[in-house]
C-alpha cells in the first residue's frame, strides 16, 4: 500500500523521517528550493520517490551499526521495500574497536548480497546537496512520483522465524539464520543454556548471557 504525496508542479519534494527532522539537512534541502515533508517513516531516512529510500548514517553509527547487527537488517529491509535503495554515509567514518577486514567485509555484503550502492559524503550541507539531486532526477527526469510505503511483513513461515530472531537484541538478520540452523526452532534457541547459545557463530559469552537473561528472567511491569 502507497500512501501518494501532492506535489506542487516545479518542486523537489523530500520525505524525511520525523527523527531526522532536528538536523540542518531540512534546512539546507529547503534553501536548495526543496519542499521537505517530515513524517513517521518505517524503513529509511529520506525518500526521494517510490523507488529510491536513502538510509543515512554518521560514520560513528555505521561502525556502531555493524557492531550490533543492525545494518544488515536495516539493508533487508530497504531491499524489501524499494527497488533502489542507498546506504549514505556522512562524514567519513574510524574502525574504532573494529578492525580494517571486518569494515571492508560489511562493505562489500552491502554492496554485492544486497545489491544496495553506497555513497560517501563530507558533510550535512554535502548531504543534503547528494539528496536534493538524487531527488531532483528521480521527480523531473524520471518522472517518479513520491509516496510512502507501508512496510512489508514476512510472508512465508522462513521469513516468519528470521524476522522474529533478528528482533532480538544484538542479533542481525544473517546471524539469525545461523541461529535458526543449528537449533532449527525458535523454542529450542529460547529453551537454550548460555553454553549452547555460545555455539552458534560470532555469538560470544557477553551476547550468549544478554539473551539468555531475556529468555529466562521474570518480567517485572506493571499491570
Amino acid at each position: 500500500m502507497i500512501q501518494r504525496i501532492l506535489k506542487p508542479d516545479n518542486k523537489v519534494v523530500v520525505i524525511v523521517d520525523f527523527r531526522e527532522d532536528s538536523s540542518s539537512i531540512k534546512e539546507f534541502m529547503e534553501d536548495m528550493g526543496a519542499l521537505v515533508k517530515p513524517l513517521p517513516l518505517k524503513v529509511g531516512d529520506y525518500l526521494c520517490s517510490d523507488r529510491v529510500c536513502i538510509e543515512r548514517k554518521t560514520g560513528e553509527d555505521f561502525i556502531s551499526s555493524i557492531t550490533d547487527g543492525r545494518l544488515f537488517g536495516q539493508a533487508k529491509e530497504l531491499k524489501e521495500n524499494f527497488s533502489k535503495p542507498i546506504i549514505l554515509i556522512e562524514g567519513g567514518y574510524s574502525k574504532g574497536r573494529l578492525n580494517e577486514n571486518a569494515v571492508k567485509a560489511a562493505i562489500a555484503s552491502i554492496i554485492l548480497d544486497y545489491e544496495i550502492p553506497i555513497i560517501m559524503t563530507n558533510n550535512r550541507e554535502d548531504t543534503a546537496k547528494t539528496i536534493f539531486w538524487i531527488a531532483k532526477r528521480e521527480q523531473m527526469t524520471n518522472k517518479k512520483g513520491v509516496g510512502i510505503k507501508g512496510k512489508k511483513k514476512p510472508k512465508d513461515i522462513k521469513d516468519l522465524q528470521e524476522h522474529v530472531i533478528s528482533g532480538l537484541p544484538g542479533v542481525s538478520v544473517v546471524l539469525s539464520k545461523r541461529i535458526l540452523r543449528e537449533f532449527k526452532t525458535i523454542k529450542r534457541f529460547v529453551g537454550a543454556t548460555e553454553g549452547e547459545i555460545t555455539k552458534v557463530g560470532r555469538i560470544g559469552k557477553v551476547l550468549a548471557k544478554r539473551l539468555h537473561k531475556l529468555f529466562n528472567e521474570e518480567y517485572g511491569g506493571n499491570t
